[in-house]
């Protein structure tokens, strides 16, 4: 962004101007996109959580590399190369602030599997999302949706 963003300008508001597929179509349905301010102990447990038991499917990474995807996903969340060292990374985390939302689009499926964090430096600059759903589909249906195009992507996957 050229110029920081407050603070208390990082909300649902904001996050709708993204031009995130996840977010298109807002508002034709049925419900309004909650955001509610997190931390980043609670992002790293939802993103152990989902490497761990692995969506819908239940292809979990088991616990070391959960731990490893967790970390990487936080890390990029950040835009911390992998050569930072965990506890800087600990330490920096803290200095960010990190939204949790959702949107009833035709994207998500409204249930547990639904993840969607935002993240804003702290030079105020920068805005990562990581957005991800999965849903219950043939192994071999697997593909990759964008999230924020040219930014991050989130592995998902799609079918019915």
């Amino acid at each position: 962004m050229p110029s920081p963003l407050s603070p208390d300008d990082f909300g649902i508001s904001f996050i709708k101007e993204l031009p995130l597929r996840c977010l298109a179509g807002e508002g034709r349905r049925r419900g309004t996109a909650p955001a509610c301010v997190t931390t980043p102990d609670d992002v790293l447990n939802e993103l152990f959580s989902a490497s761990y038991v692995g969506g819908v499917n239940g292809q979990g990474q088991g616990g070391a590399y959960a731990r490893l995807h967790a970390w990487e996903s936080l890390y990029a969340l950040m835009g911390l190369p992998s050569c930072v060292p965990l506890s800087e990374a600990v330490r920096r985390a803290t200095d960010h602030r990190w939204l949790r939302f959702m949107a009833f689009t035709d994207w998500f499926h409204q249930d547990a599997s639904d993840l969607v964090f935002a993240v804003l430096d702290p030079a105020r600059t920068r805005v990562a999302v990581l957005a991800a759903t999965d849903i219950r589909v043939h192994p071999y249906a697997i593909g990759w949706r964008a999230v924020v195009p040219g930014a991050f992507f989130a592995p998902v996957l799609r079918g019915r």
